[in-house]
């Protein structure tokens, strides 16, 4: 991540980039010894730690401590490429509302079947019954102008679902423009399994956000 974001700021020497690293209570892979080699190698870095929320949760925490105009946000091991998250920033900086990062048949090939599965039905589900135009929601890569960043603290889900929840609520407010970039992985990167009992929620969660329509 350190050396994903060094590369970032060398690619904008006349802007000022400010990291902030949210951990949702995990246990695993971020103690002490982590926070201590992040600030190292980033010595400006702001990491807030929180109780255990989901993804959802920590995205809207780390939102809420910027003070920057525009937000970038998306996973730790930051794993689009740079020409992708430069595209995303780019196009903020350029003055669109809302840039939602688009995966492309390489994302896709790196997948299990069930998860290459659960993310076609997103989309299906997302058109069926959400009637939203962009339907690619969960890419994990997101772009934010001042407007849209108030819109993102509006989101209720604590899950991966939160992202979806965003999109339909962006998408209702006519002011904001909204655009996809489709986006590459980095080499090296592996998409992780998810647990039935994960999918089972955000099931759950996507019915929520639909009766609230």
């Amino acid at each position: 991540m350190a050396r994903s974001y060094a590369e970032l700021c060398a690619r904008y020497p006349d802007k000022r980039l400010h990291l902030i690293v949210v951990n949702d209570g995990s246990p695993h892979g971020f103690g002490e010894e982590q926070h201590g080699a992040l600030r190292q190698a980033v010595p400006d870095v702001e990491i807030v730690d929180i109780p255990h929320g989901g993804k959802g949760a920590a995205i809207r925490a780390g939102i809420a401590r910027s003070r920057a105009p525009y937000t970038i946000y998306t996973d730790i091991d930051m794993p689009y490429t740079a020409e992708s998250m430069c595209e995303v920033i780019d196009r903020v900086f350029a003055g669109t509302d809302v840039v939602i990062a688009v995966r492309n048949r390489s994302y896709h090939s790196r997948l299990s079947p069930m998860r290459k599965m659960m993310s076609y039905g997103s989309k299906l589900l997302n058109r069926i019954f959400l009637n939203i135009r962009h339907t690619d929601a969960q890419g994990g890569l997101k772009g934010l102008s001042p407007r849209a960043r108030a819109v993102m603290l509006r989101t209720r889900i604590s899950d991966f679902l939160f992202d979806t929840e965003f999109v339909v609520l962006a998408a209702r407010d006519k002011r904001l423009r909204i655009e996809e970039v489709e986006t590459m992985l980095r080499d090296g990167i592996v998409m992780s399994a998810m647990s039935p009992r994960v999918l089972f929620r955000e099931l759950r969660n996507f019915f929520r956000i639909a009766i609230r329509l």
